[in-house]
């Protein structure tokens, strides 16, 4: 259908056209697993609010997952592969259910060691500790993996509720067990240190983190100051 409209320009204002699409994921049939059903709620407008001779355009859309209708399936396959991946799922929330409480464990011991220590130090030396020194209590390695356990957590749980076609946040899903995978493979260079080759490395890297720390900033201000160089100069000749 083509709709023809007629108006002046000069006085549009705004304009919103919305509209809805369905669709089906035709990958998943593919991939002998139950099919999706999507709903797209899409908004287009034009905005000509500044009168500057050039409309903006906009657009805007939400997914929703629906259940799809008439659909049959003929092996029990499908519903076997979804149970398992479900079963694997709780297996590992568990398991970093698990480590979270150690490691939340072992942080809270140490901050208890650590105030005995302050206490000790200030009734037999009468000296205060620096807050540099109480800061070797509290072990980077745990908070680390605290940090990618919580987000594993959170991740699988909405990975398991968009399995179950309740749930539509693959963005969030995606960047939560993106980063905590990430954190995982970092907290593996602890493991390494064990060894003596690649302890001298981590120390080595330890050592100079603050001054590699102070270099990104220095050359992060003259990153800044060519970017925005470039914003001004060139923003008005094209939107990107």
């Amino acid at each position: 259908k083509y709709i023809r409209m007629l108006f002046q320009i000069s006085r549009l204002i705004q304009l919103e056209i919305s509209f809805k699409l369905k669709g089906i994921a035709l990958q998943t049939i593919h991939a002998r697993e139950l099919p999706d059903c999507y709903a797209f709620q899409n908004t287009i407008t034009f905005n000509n609010r500044a009168h500057s001779g050039k409309i903006k355009i906009y657009f805007d859309s939400d997914t929703d997952i629906q259940e799809c209708k008439d659909w049959h399936v003929f092996n029990s396959v499908l519903q076997k592969n979804t149970q398992y991946i479900l079963v694997f799922d709780g297996f590992v929330i568990l398991s970093c259910l698990a480590s979270l409480i150690l490691c939340t464990r072992s942080i809270v011991l140490a901050w208890r060691l650590q105030k005995r220590f302050v206490t000790f130090f200030l009734e037999k030396y009468k000296r205060r500790v620096c807050y540099a020194d109480r800061l070797e209590f509290l072990n980077g390695w745990y908070v680390l993996v605290i940090i990618s356990d919580v987000m594993t957590i959170i991740g699988s749980i909405l990975k398991m509720e968009i399995k179950a076609k309740n749930l539509t946040s693959y963005d969030v899903c995606s960047i939560l067990l993106g980063t905590s995978t990430l954190f995982v493979w970092v907290g593996v260079i602890r493991y390494l240190g064990y060894f003596q080759t690649y302890n001298v490395l981590i120390l080595t890297m330890q050592a100079s983190l603050p001054k590699v720390l102070r270099f990104c900033c220095c050359a992060g201000m003259i990153y800044l100051g060519y970017t925005f160089c470039g914003w001004i100069v060139l923003g008005p000749y094209h939107e990107k």
